[in-house]
């Protein structure tokens, strides 16, 4: 996994991965190379600041378990596709693109799954209310530092985990 740039803590019994949205796909793929057979979940998550994707991963045999997740900022929410990894996960990135308007480059279908097609928002950002209409005021907040994948300490560095 050299030369991705990632951070990798340990929560409880669990790998935590915060990576770089162009390493997602590269670590997902190091990931199942490593034996994480069984992927959990995908989820997206309105942050605030922009959007996050969330995968749980499970090795069958090993017992491992993993979360990768990415932040995307909300004028650009799209990763590639993992459904070819973990077929899965095609259910999971429609609902993301869905609810949330993350588009997964390379998805074999990638169109709503819960609302119908002639929506033009997506109904989970924060920037909505409960009845789907925009909140007059809704601001992003910044960005936080140091990003999600950095180490706190390399933050302004440019270097890698």
């Amino acid at each position: 996994m050299n030369g991705l740039r990632f951070r990798k803590t340990a929560e409880f019994d669990e790998e935590v991965y915060a990576v770089h949205p162009e390493d997602y796909r590269p670590l997902l793929e190091a990931l199942k190379a490593e034996g994480y057979d069984y992927p959990r979940s995908l989820s997206g998550v309105d942050m605030g600041y922009g959007l996050r994707v969330v995968v749980h991963l499970y090795g069958i045999e090993s017992g491992r378990k993993a979360t990768v997740y990415t932040d995307l900022p909300y004028d650009a929410p799209e990763l590639e596709s993992v459904t070819d990894l973990w077929p899965g996960l095609e259910w999971f990135e429609r609902e993301a693109y869905d609810l949330f308007g993350i588009r997964f480059k390379g998805h074999p279908d990638l169109r709503r799954i819960l609302l119908e097609e002639d929506w033009t928002i997506h109904p989970l950002l924060k920037r909505y209310d409960t009845g789907g209409y925009p909140l007059p005021d809704w601001q992003p907040a910044p960005w936080p530092e140091p990003a999600p994948w950095e180490e706190p300490e390399a933050a302004g560095e440019g270097g890698e985990a």
